[in-house]
């Protein structure tokens, strides 16, 4: 299958602890990915553990470690769990057949070779392999455009407030403050009607680079809605998220957006609030966010505003 353009190199792992075995496995399996092998049951682990395979072709009757002890461990760790993993045996005890895929083998292959059915075998199950990344892949994707804006690559109102609320629970448990602030470009309007609408999501879309080059890894950085924005910042209180917020407005008034002869300067405006264990839920929190932005707004623009969440009764 290596030799299909569309496919992805396969990488096997061949464990026998004779070398002989290795070898000939190896050579028949040559044509269908890249081949590596241990000689133990030990080795195979840890191979297997520091680069997941495609799919192993493992030796039953080895020392100290069996081919059962080996898919034992590599089904118990979570990098190595979903690894197909075929056995090579010369054992024709159906017990032990049923032994093996109890354990998690998708197949057997017996010995002495016959190398038509192992190619034939092999090429089978690594076929399905590249199904099951294909579709984990497309599941990705479809997770990403769920929780994403389509525009800016911003994570989206609804993930934003998942988050959200995960984080008001953590809040309450942990008892430790966390904030959030609330976005506005200053007249995003005029922009648009000045430059056109290409121009604005242009605009939108550097915003969410400049705001995510300056957030922490663990903020989460959100499209609201039109030209708003927010941030969740986890474990930080007023007087840090004033640090943050003022790097944001610098930023902003720093940045020059070139779209094709036009060049166009912004600023922002931003509403920041701290929730701690006594404060509303996290659409309350989002609420006051936007109370302080409005207020930073009608106050002139290119400032934050803070306001302290409602409490609960």
């Amino acid at each position: 299958m290596s030799n299909e353009t569309d496919s992805p190199e396969f990488s096997i792992l061949v464990v026998d602890d004779a070398p002989e075995n290795v070898m000939l496995l190896s050579l028949i399996l040559k044509d269908l990915g890249k081949v590596s092998s241990a000689l133990s049951g030990r080795e195979a682990i840890d191979k297997a553990l520091e680069n997941p395979p495609d799919l192993i072709l493992l030796d039953i009757q080895m020392p100290e470690l069996d081919g059962y002890d080996v898919i034992r461990a590599l089904k118990e760790d979570p990098k190595t769990e979903n690894v197909p993993v075929i056995f090579v045996t010369g054992l024709s005890d159906e017990g032990d057949e049923e032994k093996g895929l109890k354990l998690g083998a998708i197949d057997y292959i017996t010995k002495p070779y016959k190398p038509a059915v192992v190619i034939a075998r092999v090429r089978n199950h690594l076929r399905l392999r590249e199904y099951a990344m294909r579709l984990e892949q497309l599941n990705e994707e479809l997770e990403r455009l769920a929780t994403t804006d389509a525009l800016t690559s911003a994570y989206n109102r609804r993930y934003f407030m998942s988050k959200l609320d995960e984080e008001v629970k953590r809040v309450r448990r942990y008892k430790r403050p966390s904030s959030l602030m609330m976005i506005d470009v200053d007249h995003f309007k005029k922009i648009n009607d000045t430059f056109g609408h290409d121009v604005g999501d242009h605009v939108l879309i550097a915003l969410v680079k400049l705001l995510e080059d300056k957030v922490r890894q663990l903020d989460t950085v959100a499209r609201i809605g039109g030209e708003e924005f927010a941030i969740l910042m986890p474990e930080t209180s007023e007087k840090d998220a004033l640090i943050l917020v003022n790097r944001l407005l610098d930023a902003a008034r720093a940045a020059a957006i070139t779209v094709a002869d036009d060049t166009v300067r912004f600023t922002i405006s931003v509403g920041c609030t701290e929730f701690d264990a006594d404060t509303v839920d996290g659409e309350g929190i989002l609420k006051m966010a936007d109370m302080a932005l409005y207020d930073a707004k009608r106050s002139g623009r290119d400032q934050v505003v803070f306001r302290s969440p409602t409490v609960t009764a």
